[in-house]
């Protein structure tokens, strides 16, 4: 899935986003109406907070379909290139790898270009492919990211937009009109409590799918890169060996 394609389902699930939100609120008395108001309601803050609402939607269904770890590491891939770089047909290899765009693809030409240098010891190249393959797993980290981010700062958010409420409901008491109208300080309190509630609702499935996503990363990801970069090594080297 190239990047073209992910920013396009992401725009896609903002404009339902919005058209959903144009219905609801269209719909006089219905439960989205309702909470379509509620959310008016909480003020200027709330902008971001359902833009980051979104975000964390298109975010994760993209994580879920990009972090598999079959995606990441095609056994059949693996499996074929084993096989060429097993008979010794390293350019053919190469080739292969190339037409296949995937983070152990990469690993895989980089360990095969540096093989072409005789003067590198096993060890050497060891390290070295070790190390491209932990940088492939850093890079995946920093694609979920975004939802970590998320899940920081929109409690944040939600919590700046109460501080403006509260601001304009103790005003609303303040003036004339509100003088001794508690009524009105309540109703003012309720609708600052809007935004850090909505924040709280944003922020907790955003860091719940980081951890998740984190987990995955961590545990079958990393443990499936590092013994397929094993097995690699092992056929290239006894390969090596042979010429």
């Amino acid at each position: 899935m190239n990047r073209r394609w992910r920013w396009m389902m992401l725009a896609t699930l903002v404009l339902a986003a919005l058209f959903a939100g144009a219905s609801a609120y269209g719909a006089e008395g219905s439960w989205f109406s309702i909470r379509f108001q509620a959310l008016v309601r909480g003020g200027v803050m709330m902008i971001p907070i359902v833009l980051c609402s979104v975000l964390v939607v298109g975010f994760g269904v993209e994580r879920f379909i990009i972090m598999r770890p079959g995606k990441i590491i095609p056994e059949k891939f693996v499996m074929d290139v084993r096989s060429l770089v097993s008979r010794g047909d390293f350019d053919k290899a190469m080739d292969y790898c190339m037409k296949h765009k995937n983070q152990t693809s990469s690993v895989f030409v980089e360990a095969l270009k540096l093989n072409k240098k005789k003067t590198m010891s096993n060890e050497l190249l060891r390290s070295t492919v070790q190390d491209l393959g932990a940088r492939e797993i850093d890079d995946i980290a920093l694609r979920i990211r975004p939802l970590l981010i998320i899940g920081n700062i929109t409690p944040l958010l939600g919590l700046l937009g109460t501080v403006l409420g509260m601001i304009k409901a103790f005003n609303v008491v303040a003036s004339e009109a509100g003088l001794g109208r508690a009524d009105l300080l309540a109703a003012g309190i309720s609708e600052a409590l809007i935004t850090t509630a909505a924040g709280l609702v944003i922020a907790i499935p955003s860091l719940a799918l980081y951890n998740y996503f984190r987990g995955v990363l961590d545990g079958r990801i990393s443990e499936r890169m590092e013994i397929t970069l094993r097995s690699f090594l092992e056929d290239l080297f006894e390969r090596r060996g042979v010429q």
